[in-house]
């Protein structure tokens, strides 16, 4: 589970007393997340039950949630179904609990889609939702570099190369070789907030809508169409990791009637589409076999193999190549 930091009831009141929500009746930890640890919190407010998300971030550092909290209050005030966070008392957003920074923020109604069955509705309405989060994002002053953009992307495959098998290794060294040297002939793609992990567990459906878009720490300034990529990627992904047809088709036929490509992002997808899943094999790689730091190590137990298997990003990346190679013939 992706619990890390345990937290005691008396921990969780005693951080509720710096905010005017109620009274704790319940808390629960949630096993789905992959890098921060969460909590459900159920809070009696004079007879009004409410559920809030605690959330204790372990990786990213407490000097870049400033934007976070700005961001998600822009997309809010733009009239998108995002969680920005509550204020306490003093309308202080960040907290720290146990040395770690810390946000609270309403839980919405809904489930996550299931991944065995996305429907062509719901890669509908996501599509035209990130084209919404796209366009309002294109509209902000704020920016964010990208945490796990390129230069890191870089600096982490030269690290896990000499620690991976001899044959992944080949394959990451080729990959990034490949992907690198063609991006530079793109470097004029539209670019601006990004998501950047709009897998279906970040999304809520309520009643056959979309309720909430959630978890928002990866998002950055970067490339539109990436940010596309990683979505397609699992929205539109097959049992045998390859994209389907129709729902790729309505997924980004829905984007484009908001924000249409430009011809250099449409020349740009297939390197796109292999860029993406070569961020989360890494990033994977990183969390779950190869931490990145001691205090990383020290959790091993928990972190490895609970969640998304680093090799399914792989053999993804190679159907994209052999997709892109075959567009080529």
């Amino acid at each position: 589970m992706s619990v890390y930091t345990h937290l005691t009831q008396q921990e969780i009141e005693q951080l509720l007393t710096r905010y005017d929500l109620g009274n704790l009746t319940s808390f629960q930890g949630i096993e789905s997340g992959v890098e921060n640890t969460n909590y459900f919190l159920d809070i009696d407010d004079k007879g009004n039950h409410q559920r809030y998300v605690l959330t204790l971030f372990e990786y990213l550092p407490a000097d870049t949630l400033p934007f976070f909290i700005q961001y998600t209050d822009e997309l809010k005030a733009f009239g998108l179904p995002v969680p920005n966070p509550i204020r306490d008392k003093s309308g202080v957003a960040l907290q720290s609990v146990k040395g770690k920074p810390a946000l609270i923020v309403q839980c919405f109604a809904g489930q996550h889609p299931d991944a065995e069955s996305l429907s062509l509705d719901q890669c509908q309405q996501i599509g035209a939702m990130l084209a919404k989060i796209h366009k309002a994002g294109q509209d902000s002053s704020l920016y964010q570099e990208n945490q796990r953009g390129l230069a890191w992307l870089d600096a982490q495959q030269k690290r896990l190369i000499p620690l991976l098998g001899q044959d992944d290794a080949h394959f990451m060294a080729e990959q990034w070789h490949n992907i690198s040297d063609a991006l530079p002939a793109f470097d004029n793609l539209p670019t601006g907030l990004i998501h950047g992990d709009l897998f279906h567990n970040n999304v809520l459906f309520d009643q056959g809508r979309i309720s909430a878009v959630i978890d928002f720490y990866q998002a950055c300034n970067d490339w539109l169409i990436y940010d596309l990529a990683v979505t397609v990627n699992d929205w539109c992904l097959t049992d045998s990791l390859e994209l389907d047809d129709h729902r790729t088709k309505v997924l980004m036929d829905a984007y484009a009637q908001i924000r249409p490509f430009t011809e250099n992002e449409q020349k740009a997808w297939p390197i796109m589409l292999r860029l993406a899943a070569f961020r989360f094999w890494i990033s994977r790689l990183i969390t779950f076999v190869y931490p990145e730091t001691q205090a990383d190590n020290e959790q091993e137990a928990n972190l490895l193999r609970h969640f998304l298997d680093p090799n399914k990003f792989r053999d993804m990346l190679r159907k994209r190549t052999e997709l892109a190679l075959a567009e080529l013939i």
